[in-house]
Parts: C-alpha cells; sequence; structure tokens
C-alpha cells in the first residue's frame, strides 16, 4: 500500500485507458475479456505516463518507464483511483443498490425523495449521472473505478450529501466498487441474467454475494425478503439485517390497498421501532402510501426505496409526498396513447422483468395485446432462450400475438444480434410450439405489430437496447400514416403493406 501510496502522491492522474493519459498520469494495463491493455502501454508511456501498472509484465514491451507488477489490476485500478480522489464516499450519504430488476427505479425513487426533502442530491445508475449540479448520460449501470470515484469527488464539491447508486455484478465482479463505501445497501431481487458475462447463474449468484463483503458490520443491508435467491444471500449476511415484503409479514412491509394501470396505494407498516442512522427512532407504525406509476413490482421498488429514506432519517409524510409525485423512469413500464391505442415501453431484458411487465398489463383494458419483443444483441444465447421460454410460458396463459426483432436497423455493433442468439431465441420458441413472427429490422416489426392492432388493443414494446427507439418508430409511422389517409374513420385501422421475414 505504501507504494501505491507514493506513486499517487506524484501522479496528476490515473486511467485504465491509454488515449486518456496526459503527462504524469498512472496508467494501469487492464488485460480484458476482448482487449489487452498491456499493449498500450508503449501509447501510455508516449504521452507521459508516470508509471505503468500490470499483472501481467510479459504481456509489456520494454518501457522508458517504470512498471510496477501486481497481483490484480482491476483491484490496483480501484484503490489508486479512491486514494488519487481521497475516498469521497466515505464522506458521503451512499445507498448502494443492487439486484437483478429494479434497481434504476430505486435509485430514481431515491433521488427524487432526497430531493423532496431538500437534500443536496447525486445519482449513479443507468440512464444518468448526476452529480449534483450536472446530469450525465450513462454508458454503464455501473461505472468504471476511475470514473466513478471521479463522480463521487464531483457530488463532493458540489455540497451533495446524499445519493443512490446502482450496483452491477459486474461491476462487482470488476472490482468497480471495491473501495466505495456505502452508508445503506439494498437487494432488490435476482434471477437469470448477464450469463455471458458470468457463465451461469451460480456465478452471477455469487458475484451478486460479493456485494455484501463491501458492506461494514455496521452497514444495514435492505432486503426483499420474498425473493428466494435475497434469502438465501441475506442468510450470509452477518451485519444489520433489515426485511421489506410486499403483503407479507417483514421489517418493514407493504399491503396493497390498490392497484391500477396508472398508480397504486399501500399502507406501509414499520413493525418495531426503527433506529435510523443518525440515531433518531422512528416508532411502529402504519402510513398510507400512494404511488403514481403501475405494477405490483414497482410497489416492491418503492418499498425498498423508502425502507432507505427511512434509514436516512426522512420521515413517512416526506416518502408519502414523494411517491405520489414521482412519474417514473424513462422505458420502464412507460405507458402512452396514440390514435386510440395503449402503448406500454418496458426495458424488460430478463425472464424477472418480462413477467413484471406482463403482470402490470393485467390492470390495463385492451381488446387485443401484440407484443413486439427485441432480441438481446451481444449478450450471449444463454439469456436469449431463458427470455424466450418465458414468453412462450405467458402465451399459454394470455393470447397474444408475438412478433419478434433483431432490431437491425437500430443497434450499432456493441448490440447487434448474433447468429447464435437469434437461433437460441427462435428456436426455443419453436421447441415450445409458439407462434411468432420474425423480422431482423425493427421498423418491419412496429409495422407488423400496426397491421394487427385496433383501436382498444394494447401495443407491448420490450427489451433492452434493440428496443430503445421502440417509441419514436410507432409514433412516427402512426403519424405518417394517419397524414396520409385525412379521412381515417375514428375506429383507425392502419393498413400498412409487411415485409416480413418469417412467420411460425
Amino acid at each position: 500500500m505504501q507504494v501505491l501510496e507514493n506513486w499517487v502522491s506524484k501522479a496528476t492522474g490515473i486511467t485504465c485507458h491509454s488515449d486518456k493519459v496526459q503527462p504524469g498520469y498512472i496508467f494501469v494495463a487492464i488485460c480484458g475479456r476482448a482487449v489487452d491493455g498491456n499493449t498500450f502501454a508503449q501509447a501510455a508511456a508516449d504521452r507521459g505516463a508516470l508509471v505503468i501498472v500490470s499483472d501481467y509484465p510479459d504481456h509489456l514491451p520494454p518501457l522508458p518507464i517504470p512498471v510496477l507488477v501486481v497481483a490484480n489490476a482491476r483491484l490496483v485500478l480501484s484503490e489508486l483511483a479512491a486514494a488519487f480522489y481521497e475516498n469521497p464516499s466515505h464522506k458521503l450519504n451512499l445507498v448502494g443498490i443492487t439486484g437483478s430488476n429494479g434497481k434504476t427505479t430505486i435509485a430514481c425513487l431515491l433521488e427524487h425523495i432526497f430531493i423532496r426533502n431538500g437534500f443536496q442530491t447525486g445519482l449513479i445508475g443507468t440512464v444518468r449521472v448526476n452529480t449534483g449540479k450536472n446530469a450525465i448520460p450513462s454508458t454503464l449501470t455501473t461505472p468504471d473505478a476511475v470514473s466513478l470515484q471521479h463522480y463521487l469527488s464531483q457530488m463532493l464539491r458540489n455540497k451533495v450529501t446524499h445519493a443512490a447508486m446502482e450496483v452491477s455484478a459486474q461491476g462487482v465482479d470488476m472490482h468497480r466498487v471495491t473501495h466505495v463505501r456505502f452508508s445503506t445497501g439494498i437487494l432488490s431481487n435476482l434471477c437469470a441474467d448477464h450469463l455471458d458475462f458470468h457463465g451461469n447463474f451460480a456465478n452471477y449468484l455469487a458475484a451478486k454475494t460479493k456485494f455484501l463483503e463491501l458492506l461494514t458490520p455496521q452497514t444495514p443491508l435492505i432486503v426483499n425478503i420474498t425473493d428466494p435467491y435475497c434469502q438465501v444471500m441475506a442468510s450470509h449476511f452477518t451485519g444489520r439485517l433489515i426485511t421489506v415484503a410486499v403483503n407479507s409479514p417483514a421489517d418493514i412491509c407493504a399491503r396493497i390497498t390498490h392497484l391500477t394501470a396508472y398508480g397504486s396505494g399501500f399502507t406501509l407498516t414499520i413493525s418495531s421501532p426503527l433506529v435510523a442512522l443518525n440515531g433518531q427512532q422512528l416508532p411502529a407504525g402504519q402510513y398510507a402510501m400512494t404511488l403514481a406509476i403501475p405494477g405490483r413490482h414497482n410497489i416492491e421498488n418503492a418499498l425498498l426505496a423508502a425502507a432507505a429514506a427511512l434509514l436516512q432519517g426522512l420521515t413517512p409524510a416526506v416518502i408519502s409526498q414523494a411517491l405520489a409525485d414521482f412519474r417514473g423512469v424513462e422505458r420502464r413500464m412507460d405507458i402512452f396513447h396514440i390514435d386510440g391505442l395503449t402503448v406500454v415501453d418496458d426495458t424488460a431484458l430478463n425472464p424477472g422483468s418480462i413477467e413484471a411487465v406482463f403482470d402490470t398489463t393485467n390492470t390495463l383494458r385492451y381488446q387485443q395485446l401484440v407484443v413486439v419483443n427485441a432480441i438481446r444483441g451481444q449478450r450471449g444465447p444463454a439469456i436469449n432462450a431463458a427470455n424466450a421460454a418465458t414468453l412462450a410460458g405467458l402465451r399459454k396463459k394470455l393470447p397474444f400475438k408475438l412478433i419478434i426483432t433483431d432490431s437491425a436497423d437500430q443497434v450499432g455493433p456493441p448490440d447487434i444480434v448474433t447468429p447464435e442468439e437469434r437461433v437460441a431465441f427462435l428456436s426455443t420458441l419453436n421447441t415450445l410450439g409458439t407462434d411468432y413472427t420474425y423480422t431482423s429490422t425493427l421498423s418491419r416489426a412496429i409495422k407488423a405489430a400496426l397491421s394487427h392492432a385496433c383501436a382498444s388493443d394494447l401495443i407491448v414494446l420490450i427489451g433492452a437496447q434493440g428496443m430503445d427507439t421502440g417509441r419514436q418508430v410507432l409514433t412516427a409511422m402512426m403519424k405518417s400514416a394517419i397524414t396520409q389517409d385525412h379521412c381515417q374513420p375514428q375506429s383507425y385501422q392502419p393498413t400498412l403493406a409487411l415485409n416480413l421475414d418469417t412467420t411460425h
């Protein structure tokens, strides 16, 4: 550690990207899955690097500057970044949120609750980073270690006191958050995801479990105790555990009072006196809550966020007001209407999130259901087969027209669907006897959906990057069709020409 501190005291910056090196920087050469950073060490030296850090020194060329050989370059990158920025997380009330689904909504809910209470607030997540003054679009759920410490440092400079942060399994495994101190941890739920990175669900679960190692014995962990895998993880936690549950007993629980297409109500019950992090004691009691976004899963998200807010010393009254006027997150159960159609747009990308969408559509009124699903590109065959099996299972319980697409006209190289992923998805549907229409482009898929849909029908757009532009494509097509036929009757049914690849 002393050797690292000596280098940090001399450094003008830290990076693992050679093109970001400036004179006096420490360059950490990461041997990644696709690219070996050691091959860029000479370029880093040419740009004025102070020292090269590597855990594969035999991959390095002869260099004119010192080389620091370490056992784990990713871990040292995290340590260097935290030291360079003087451990900003130690001075923040930072809530870390992990789980397969709900992280973004929980983080944004907490941000909204903190703002409503008058706190200077920060956010690091899938959709954006908020450093207290500036909003920055995100590229990763959990940023690399240097960017993360930089954002946290900016928060302190901007006088942020409370922040929420999404923590991905990859972020834990790749040591992006190893030197981040959380004031509270949240564990939402677990289902199959990121199998391309972790290989199998057991490895994914193990990566999530490592999140617990980041919490000190004094750091409370809030757990959705109704999730069976969360129960397993919670059983390994030796610190302060706070359980939450919807319609089940827990330390903090929610009893649903009403559930509609555009919001819900629940009674939040604190089962026994709760001691906040500042020592304030909140007595046991019941509090009426109204949530302005739909879905039972969002009640779980709201309950987890509310529990974290209570631990930060916020009152149930402030939390209630914030939940009532929270308007949701883009592409998370985003419901809109256009020319008589109801459309649900959601970034559902794994079995759990797909099921949550369909569970919520039960509260909507419609004549016919049409589903357009974007295959996940560059995420591996396993998750795509799992998603296809989930849709096939839902299709047996609920009739709907299913359209599958690669979104080849909308995605860039990081999200292009591979032949193996396409085969995994479609062959699973075939094996399970599910009827579907497949088309390579999102525009054709949307055309197919509109050709089936009439006024009073429901179109569901689901998928991650491949469906990010789905709403825009659908809206543009609808407006174009309406413009071309000014005499369209009110019970409008588009008659768009189809040019589909395959129908099964």
